[in-house]
């Protein structure tokens, strides 16, 4: 809930989650009880916070767990509305049998192949793209034997960065160099990234 108590609970908790800007809700949980069909239930969230833990806790590794991931876009505001949503991703993070830090991305939910643009000259965004997305996965990878965490991201339509947008408002005379030697990326993809779940073996 919004309140003070609510929020500090959650931050000792670990149960929270951050984005770039835009006003992207997150949930992501995990555990051995989640069905497969969680997303097409009436009430996913309630559920998965009956059957598996939540964001920011440490689980049992004996079993590969299933994970839980919903996402919906920043609802935005009267004239301006909120960019849809592209993909879903799990990021595992682990050590290797030499100590090595590894690192896998997964899209388990939309595509990275998508039709979303934007127009550079008027930041005028066109495609498709999602109001949510949801997913429930199971990592196909998964060792019994070996400590990992995973954590979920989220990636937005493209949209002009804040510098295109600047560069923009110059007469042409007046364009810094930075707007035109390609220093800067012209585009950015506005994310959500939410805490790990750690899975241990017992």
């Amino acid at each position: 809930e919004n309140s003070r108590d609510a929020i500090f609970a959650a931050l000792r908790r670990r149960e929270v989650y951050a984005t770039s800007g835009p006003r992207i809700s997150l949930r992501f949980f995990g555990g051995s009880k989640l069905p497969a069909d969680l997303c097409e239930q009436a009430a996913p969230i309630a559920a998965a916070d009956s059957l598996a833990s939540p964001m920011g806790s440490t689980i049992s590794g004996d079993t590969a767990p299933f994970f839980f991931v919903k996402a919906e876009q920043d609802p935005g505001v009267e004239g301006k509305p909120g960019l849809p949503l592209q993909q879903i991703q799990i990021v595992k993070v682990w050590r290797d049998a030499s100590g090595a830090h590894q690192e896998q991305t997964f899209t388990v939910a939309g595509s990275a192949q998508s039709d979303a643009a934007v127009d550079t000259g008027s930041c005028l965004t066109s495609g498709s793209g999602a109001e949510s997305l949801c997913a429930v996965w199971q990592d196909p990878g998964y060792d019994t034997t070996e400590s990992a965490l995973y954590y979920a991201r989220v990636l937005e339509n493209p949209s002009c960065r804040w510098s295109t947008r600047q560069c923009a408002n110059f007469a042409p005379s007046e364009r810094p160099a930075r707007c035109d030697d390609g220093s800067v990326p012209e585009t950015v993809q506005q994310r959500a990234w939410s805490s790990p779940i750690w899975v241990r073996p017992s």
